[in-house]
């Protein structure tokens, strides 16, 4: 009761001070207002803020990558010089046509090819002394071969033939001309006491039979001295033919390795030349067309420094460079769905075809540089660029379906909340709201699949 008549006492003093102050002269109630100061403004009553719910659906989840890429020739190479130097000559333009190893410009380069046309010189003298050499060592060879052969056949000879029966029939000779010798002795003693003995008959038959049996004697020892000596001849004859294998052994060893030295160090000389002068050259590596160039005769030019660029325009692809995070989700061989900026709502069907390295095979750019080529390059299928009536520079869009599902659960994923490593979602049952783990699968831009700890139809409410 007391309670009451203080606040109803405050109320009166409330309204009479307001009745007071309208009543009072303007000039007193300014000075009033001065004196009390300004009226201070209410403070409004704060909103409080709705959150926003969501239903746990069922439908399609689709985790996918999109990126930006441009119509781009397959083989598309920068050109550049690999020395700095002066810039001699120039013999393309932009939009020409070229063919493979066709040189395109060159830089100042008279004193190499003076020192490459006089290393040519000393090539060709040292590949002619080595031939001549080659040449002789041919002739030589030939010749010892046939030393070799003559040595075989006369040692295959001189083995193959026997001295026994010489040696036997010398021996049977003898033995006859002593029987011979025996008896012309006998016929003599019978007359060797005769006055006329050496004028007889057969005082000369014993004289002659002695001659034949010195003669027959002779001719057995010679033919034992043969079969002796035969030994000898065979172990000569036996070394010749090592001596023949020798020299040809030696023959076989090749010209004098200082020959082919000098030829390896004059080829050497020249392939370095060469070197340098295709440094200080730009040469198509393909059969192409010159997108660009600034190449000016007389100009300074700065080693790999592009100054051209070369495609091959029969044949083109989409260039793309994703991003470090999407490489990793892609892979050579996936579907890409394409579409042309300037073209909204036709869409085009292709394959990774190439990845750069560490992602995907990677790949060097042909030709005249060796610059790894970063780029991820898109082929698109069943349909040519002429067709589509593109052309090289065109903005295309790329997706990348990494991962699709149909009749899953999913909830937007600005409804799952995370904390500490832990994923939940609020559920709203009646008037109470209780936190509920979830287990998440793939997950999209808009949409992300709840795997395990709702149902379908439940209500979720947002942060």
């Amino acid at each position: 009761m007391i309670k009451r008549i203080t606040i109803l006492t405050i109320v009166l003093l409330w309204l009479l001070a307001i009745t007071g102050c309208s009543l009072l002269p303007q000039n007193s109630r300014s000075q009033t207002m001065v004196q009390l100061g300004p009226t201070p403004t209410p403070i409004p009553t704060p909103i409080v803020p709705t959150k926003p719910i969501y239903e746990v659906q069922v439908g399609e989840v689709v985790e996918k990558i999109k990126f930006s890429g441009r119509v781009a020739p397959v083989q598309e190479v920068e050109l550049f010089f690999r020395t700095d130097g002066w810039i001699r000559n120039v013999f393309v333009e932009r939009d020409d046509f070229v063919e493979k190893g066709q040189i395109l410009a060159d830089l100042e380069i008279e004193d190499l090819e003076k020192e490459l046309a006089s290393k040519f010189l000393e090539l060709e003298r040292a590949q002619s002394t080595l031939a001549e050499a080659e040449r002789n060592l041919a002739n030589e060879i030939r010749r010892a071969e046939v030393e070799h052969q003559i040595a075989q056949i006369k040692l295959e000879s001189a083995q193959s033939q026997d001295l026994t029966p010489r040696q036997e029939q010398a021996a049977a000779d003898l033995e006859k001309i002593q029987i011979n010798l025996q008896q012309a002795q006998e016929a003599y003693d019978e007359i060797a006491w005769r006055n006329d003995r050496t004028s007889r008959q057969e005082a000369a038959e014993l004289q002659q039979v002695t001659l034949d049996y010195i003669q027959a004697r002779a001719a057995y020892e010679l033919a034992v001295q043969d079969i002796e000596n035969q030994k000898y001849d065979i172990a000569i004859l036996d070394r010749e033919l090592e001596l023949a294998q020798i020299r040809l052994d030696e023959l076989g060893a090749g010209v004098d390795p200082l020959l082919k030295n000098d030829v390896e160090r004059a080829m050497l000389d020249v392939d370095k030349l060469k070197a340098e002068i295709a440094d200080a050259q730009i040469i198509a590596p393909f059969d192409g067309q010159i997108l660009s160039e600034t190449l000016t005769e007389g100009r300074e030019a700065t080693a790999r420094k592009t100054v051209a660029i070369i495609a091959d325009l029969s044949e083109l692809e989409i260039s793309a460079d994703p991003s470090s995070t999407q490489l990793t989700d892609l892979a050579e061989g996936m579907p890409v769905v394409a579409t042309l900026s300037r073209r909204p709502g036709e869409e085009w069907h292709g394959v990774i075809r190439r990845l750069p390295y560490p992602y995907g095979g990677g790949g060097r750019s042909e030709g005249a540089e060796e610059d790894e080529d970063t780029s991820t390059r898109i082929q698109l299928e069943d349909v040519t660029f002429e067709d589509l009536d593109l052309e090289v520079g065109d903005l295309m869009t790329l997706e990348v379906i990494l991962e699709q599902k149909d009749n899953v659960l999913w909830l937007p994923p600005q409804a799952v909340r995370t904390f500490e490593g832990r994923k939940f979602v609020v559920i709203q049952d009646g008037e109470i709201q209780r936190r509920v783990d979830v287990k998440v699968g793939i997950e999209s831009q808009d949409r992300v699949e709840i795997e395990e700890g709702v149902t379908e139809g439940q209500i979720v409410v947002g942060p």
